[in-house]
C-alpha cells in the first residue's frame, strides 16, 4: 500500500509541477505576442493616418 501512495503522491507532484511549468511559459509566450500584436497595430494605423 505505501508503494501507491508514494507513486500516485509523486505522480501528482510532477503533474502539477509541469502544469505550473507550461503555464508561465504560454503566459510568457502570450505577452510576447500580444506586445506583437499592439506594435503591428500601431504600425498599421499610423501608415493610414494622412
Amino acid at each position: 500500500m505505501d508503494f501507491w501512495l508514494n507513486l500516485w503522491t509523486l505522480t501528482l507532484i510532477v503533474g502539477l509541477g509541469l502544469f505550473a511549468v507550461i503555464a508561465i511559459v504560454v503566459a510568457i509566450g502570450g505577452a510576447f505576442d500580444i506586445r506583437s500584436l499592439f506594435r503591428s497595430l500601431n504600425a498599421q494605423h499610423n501608415r493610414r493616418e494622412p
